[in-house]
């Protein structure tokens, strides 16, 4: 078995199998969900081979980088990780792991982010990090949000051209992943994380005074009779009747006006918010209306690709904020001190929030 970077000319095979794993006949195929995967370009991604050239294993890898308050992190994110059924139990994947582990490090980035918590990746040193709530929007607190955000916008659906002023207002986050105007209109006509739910994604803005002041992207029901809405993904027949918001930026106001609207005019009877803990105002705004909400942790898990890497992309931030790394002892307590606001490293008396670095949460446009 040879295990190394893919080629351009086997991405193909790598999505073939992809889609045997994860996709049923009709569904989008993987290549279309995560061009950063699959179309051609620099890979990252690596594979195992047989001696007659056949894909027995893949384990997608792509670079990015986040912004977190004035710090840009250089990360890689895991995800599309298959074994074709005839491979499986002689530790390929581990292999693969290990490879991409060393690749991220050779290229500098602090973190790798992976979709999954499997014991696969707990060995490998990966743990849940940073902190979300997850709020849930009934017709009834949907309504009540609406109510309380008022009627200074017109929220319509998000058309080509406002694609720029999209990107500013997403740039403009205390976390999030950067990307260019052009780069953001890939993501979005993807729909990877909408795809993989097997639901239309939906993109509205909430312009005043011709500027665009909010922008939020859902997976969704149609509502009934919208054909428009059921040409862009076909739901499974399996799917719950909710929604997922997906990512959004702007004047928290704003963003609930939109998020009550895709609860409110779509075919969904609940929406699920994974809210970063960062975004208080948002948050304010959805406990008022009285939406059911619960704590966790970020999607995913993580794990340091490099420390010192970390340490160098988190140095301005830990100086201002007076960071001691003494407490930190293991990989496990260096990430729950940067990016956990309940971590018991902190010293106490810390308020929640106030030595932690933001991070996006990793389940939406971004996924991988």
């Amino acid at each position: 078995m040879q295990l190394r970077l893919i080629r351009n000319n086997e991405l193909d095979q790598a999505a073939a199998l992809a889609d045997a794993i994860f996709r049923k006949d009709g569904d989008l195929s993987m290549k279309q969900l995560f061009p950063a995967i699959f179309q051609p370009g620099i890979s990252h991604s690596y594979g195992a081979f047989t001696s007659d050239g056949t894909l027995a294993a893949f384990m997608g890898l792509v670079p990015s980088v986040i912004q977190a308050e004035e710090m840009l992190l250089e990360v890689f994110s895991i995800g599309a990780v298959c074994t074709a059924p005839a491979y499986r139990g002689v530790g390929l994947a581990g292999q693969l792991l290990k490879l991409c582990q060393a690749h991220a490090a050779r290229a500098g980035a602090s973190l790798i982010f992976v979709s999954g918590d499997r014991s696969l990746y707990e060995r490998a040193g990966c743990v849940p990090f940073g902190a979300a709530v997850h709020a849930e929007l009934t017709q009834d607190s949907a309504q009540a949000l609406a109510a309380a955000s008022g009627d200074a916008w017109t929220l319509r659906p998000m058309q080509p051209g406002d694609l720029p002023a999209v990107n500013r207002l997403l740039l403009s986050r205390q976390a999030g992943h950067v990307h260019s105007p052009a780069e953001l209109g890939v993501l979005l006509g993807a729909a990877a994380y909408a795809g993989a739910l097997g639901l239309p994604q939906r993109t509205l803005v909430a312009e005043r005074d011709g500027s665009i002041e909010g922008f939020v992207a859902v997976a969704v029901e149609p509502a009934a009779g919208d054909r428009a809405g059921a040409a862009l993904t076909a739901p499974k027949s399996d799917a719950p009747n909710q929604g997922t918001a997906l990512e959004w930026a702007g004047r928290p106001e704003a963003v609930a006006a939109l998020l009550a609207k895709a609860a409110l005019c779509t075919g969904t009877s609940k929406l699920q918010v994974p809210v970063p803990w960062q975004e208080r105002s948002l948050l304010s705004l959805l406990r008022d209306a009285r939406a059911a909400m619960t704590g966790g942790a970020n999607s995913g898990t993580v794990c340091i690709a490099d420390r010192g890497a970390l340490l160098r992309q988190t140095e301005a931030f830990r100086t201002s904020r007076n960071i001691a790394l003494s407490a930190a002892t293991d990989d496990r307590g260096l990430i729950s001190l940067l990016f956990d606001p309940a971590s018991p490293l902190l010293p106490a008396g810390t308020p929640e929030g106030d030595a932690t670095l933001p991070l996006p949460y990793m389940e939406g446009l971004n996924f991988i």
